[in-house]
């Protein structure tokens, strides 16, 4: 098997290495010819059985001429009169038609051979051949002797011999009352098929050949061509590779430079991000709480208030110091998705005293710190937003994975007492919170139908057999 795989490579290797003129010689003979072997094969077969047909039919005209009147006697069951079968057999007995037309029977619709100039057949029954069958339907049938025959068998039949089947008509209608089988000699059939088979066979060589050499001329001048054209490439080619090394540096400087800025402007970007949406919604927190502070009726309940507002100017200023270090929120980076979001709601419950509603999980998925910081600013500023815009609802999150996508959804009532502007709903928290999905090549989706506010994101992750 090896030996064989290494002889058909080698084969392909040697076919590839030729010119195209000569891949093309090679391809066109061996298609030509075996169209032309086919073409050859059905022209002959269909002017050689067009011939038989004709031939045929000429027979049978001249059985219809010479026979129909002398066997009127079996149209109403009856035999051949002996004046009749005289005449039939005078006419056989004549040198020219014997050597032309050596056997002859009349076939009746029963089987019965009604004339045969083989005497012993006369009388006998025999199982009608099938174009005896045809012929009594009114069709002029004609075969090649079977020497199988029973009735060919008796009289040990040799030589091969045209058998011609023609119906014999009641004179005056269409009624069959006989059929004639005449066994023509086929000497000059055969060398006329031979003559036509013969011219048949040299029109498609000429022709083949002529179109193979017509062809060849035109793909050996494309060939050359080609050859010329491929040597003019490869010059070029190797002095646009020169050119290319004499720049290459230049090109890897730019890419380098391009890079360097892509970067600088992405982490410009996630820097500004994580301002906003981590120390300015802490602040922007401990504003509202300042707010209510001065509507507080007790000083119980303003004590709670400024309490609630110190620890989030806290938790701001801590977030910024990490930050400004470069260290953006250093907790999470070990965490799972799971535990990333279940830490972000924990933030939001103790800072506002409001429940939030969690369904579903990330199945234990994780993924780069980029995108941990970007899923726990996600449900940070949804929860910021939904608390701001409706106090008095609870607020709905729903995660699951699908491939490689972790997907998140926010849903939350928007207040009928503080009805917003749909230009409220994606203020500057929801355009940073795109920017930074945008980034990591996720989708974002913030809308309002009704009276309910829905946020879905959807970012790349891995799997934990990833």
């Amino acid at each position: 098997m090896i030996g064989l795989r290494q002889h058909v490579q080698g084969a392909v290797l040697r076919w590839r290495d030729l010119e195209l003129a000569t891949q093309y010689l090679i391809a066109s003979v061996t298609v030509v010819l075996l169209v032309s072997a086919v073409s050859g094969m059905l022209i002959s077969a269909v002017l050689n059985q067009s011939e038989i047909n004709e031939r045929t039919q000429q027979t049978a005209l001249f059985l219809d001429g010479v026979f129909s009147t002398m066997l009127q006697d079996v149209a109403d069951g009856g035999s051949i009169s002996s004046q009749n079968i005289a005449r039939i057999d005078t006419l056989m007995a004549t040198e020219d038609f014997r050597v032309r037309f050596p056997y002859l029977e009349v076939w009746l619709p029963n089987g019965e051979i009604a004339y045969s100039n083989s005497t012993f057949l006369i009388g006998r029954k025999f199982p009608l051949p099938m174009e005896a069958r045809h012929a009594f339907e009114g069709r002029v049938t004609s075969t090649f002797a079977d020497l199988g025959a029973e009735e060919h068998t008796l009289r040990e039949l040799q030589a091969g011999l045209l058998e011609v089947y023609a119906p014999v008509h009641r004179l005056g209608n269409d009624e069959i009352i006989a059929v004639v089988e005449i066994h023509e000699t086929t000497e000059a059939l055969e060398h006329s098929l031979t003559n036509t088979t013969l011219v048949v066979w040299s029109f498609v060589v000429v022709g083949a050949a002529a179109a193979i050499i017509v062809l060849f001329g035109i793909v050996q001048r494309g060939s050359r061509t080609i050859q010329a054209q491929r040597h003019d490439l490869a010059e070029r080619l190797k002095a646009s590779l020169h050119l290319r090394a004499q720049v290459g540096e230049v090109q890897e400087a730019r890419r380098l430079s391009d890079n360097a800025a892509l970067l600088a402007e992405k982490r410009l970007k996630l820097a500004s991000a994580d301002l906003h949406d981590g120390p300015s919604q802490l602040i922007n927190f401990a504003l509202l709480k300042a707010q209510e502070s001065a509507l507080a009726k007790t000083p119980t309940e303003r004590a709670r208030i400024l309490n609630a507002m110190g620890t989030s100017l806290i938790t701001a200023l801590s977030e910024i110091r990490s930050i400004s270090h470069g260290l953006i929120l250093p907790d999470i980076a070990n965490l799972s998705l799971d535990a990333i979001v279940d830490l972000a709601i924990e933030a939001h419950e103790a800072r506002t005293g409001t429940s939030v509603i969690r369904r579903g999980e990330f199945g234990a998925a994780h993924a780069g710190l980029e995108t941990q910081i970007a899923l726990y600013r996600i449900v940070q500023e949804g929860l910021n937003n939904a608390f701001r815009h409706s106090q008095d609802s609870s607020v709905t999150i729903c995660c699951d994975m699908s491939g490689q996508k972790a997907r998140i959804e926010l849903r939350n009532a928007i207040s009928t007492a503080r009805p917003r502007q749909p230009h409220e709903l994606s203020g500057m928290g929801l355009d940073g919170l795109k920017a930074r999905v945008e980034i990591l090549d996720g989708t974002f989706a913030a809308r309002r139908i009704g009276n309910e506010f829905s946020l879905e994101v959807s970012l790349d992750v891995e799997r934990p057999d990833d």
